[in-house]
């Protein structure tokens, strides 16, 4: 968002989504949907300039209508969903996220992960009572401890001032794609078009045995240009 527009000098900048959904099918696919219209509403719509208050406020309003809905629909009163939200503008990036999708960056050849987990396994990996391999392959890795709607408020990561170059990266994506080791993406990323990537990335979940939903941006900073066209797969 703002759709069309890909340009990081424009206020409050490009702001990019992912929400996936859980409690049912209907109930997860309508908290994600609603989670993506509220944060992009109300982040663009906010009266603050400073942009980690604009995305903060935009997820709290997220969460407490996603909230009110599931009370107001005793049939999917279990909804609620991840939200990870990237902003681009000027020369930075600033981060907000609530749930297990995750925001990559890879720059000079190095991947980071800069959002964490809000999951069981998360924690436990956080404290050292699991190995990073452990944590992947645990059966419990998908039960979430945070995440939108649950509660009336939301405990809301932010991290501000990321410095952006050119050939920078940034991958969003689902937890769908966590049998896919940090170095495969990069190396997928690196070596493919935006949308190569996404493509790439969403078969090789599948093929590792994924049997979530996957969902996948991947973004480039490309010299003078803040940004390349943003595929969506």
């Amino acid at each position: 968002f703002p759709k069309d527009n890909n340009n990081l000098y424009q206020p409050k900048g490009v702001l990019f989504i992912v929400a996936d959904g859980m409690g049912g099918h209907t109930g997860g696919k309508e908290a994600s949907e609603l989670a993506v219209d509220v944060v992009s509403d109300e982040y663009y719509s906010s009266n603050s300039d400073v942009i980690a208050n604009a995305l903060l406020f935009a997820f709290k309003n997220a969460n407490l209508k996603i909230h009110q809905s599931s009370m107001d629909s005793p049939q999917f009163n279990k909804k609620g969903t991840t939200c990870s939200a990237l902003v681009l503008a000027d020369d930075k990036g600033h981060i907000a996220h609530v749930g297990d999708s995750r925001i990559y960056k890879i720059t000079d050849g190095n991947i980071i992960q800069f959002t964490n987990d809000h999951t069981e396994v998360g924690e436990m990996f956080r404290k050292g009572i699991l190995t990073e391999k452990e944590a992947q392959n645990h059966p419990s890795k998908s039960v979430l401890v945070r995440a939108l709607a649950i509660e009336a408020d939301v405990e809301v990561d932010l991290i501000e001032n990321i410095l952006l170059s050119h050939g920078d990266c940034f991958v969003l994506c689902s937890d769908g794609l966590a049998k896919v080791g940090v170095e495969e993406i990069k190396e997928v990323v690196l070596n493919n078009s935006t949308e190569e990537a996404c493509k790439k990335l969403i078969f090789l979940a599948n093929e590792l045995g994924g049997k979530d939903n996957v969902t996948v941006q991947v973004i480039r900073i490309i010299g003078e240009e803040p940004t390349e066209e943003i595929p969506l797969y």
